[in-house]
């Protein structure tokens, strides 16, 4: 393959060197309404330079359409992962709902035969944390 490029890159130049050397004749080139004398020579040159132009062009176009399906992709896989995850929010809270039904008759049985446990209402916890319902002391 690089063999194949390198004979490739040597004809390019051969043919270069060749029109720059047998071709001096001037070459009459209209180009956006103005007439322009210029050797052969500078025509490989343009040529070469306007298809240099047309495949950074082709690559800047195939850059973005790969970005373009990339996003694409990923915005289809968050989709998926989004009503994956409604999904399983939908099967947990009706599971949590199946689960509460039966413990709730559960805890009613149990609240009725036990007695409430002993909790101070004056807002001073047993452990020491006076002043401050809600926070554990360590």
């Amino acid at each position: 393959m690089v063999l194949v490029g390198l004979l490739l890159i040597a004809a390019a130049a051969g043919f270069t060197i060749d029109v720059f050397a047998q071709n001096t004749a001037s070459v009459d080139v209209d180009v956006l309404g103005r007439t322009f004398a210029v050797d052969p020579g500078w025509l490989v040159v343009a040529g070469a330079v306007a298809v240099a132009v047309l495949l950074v062009g082709v690559r800047l176009v195939v850059a973005g359409v790969a970005r373009a399906r990339g996003r694409r992709a990923t915005l289809r896989t968050a989709q998926r992962a989004t009503r994956e995850r409604d999904q399983l929010a939908q099967q947990l809270a009706v599971e949590r709902a199946e689960r509460d039904g039966g413990q709730q008759l559960t805890t009613e049985h149990d609240a009725r035969s036990s007695p409430a446990p002993d909790v101070p209402t004056d807002g001073t916890g047993s452990d020491g944390t006076e002043g401050r319902p809600g926070r554990v002391a360590r």
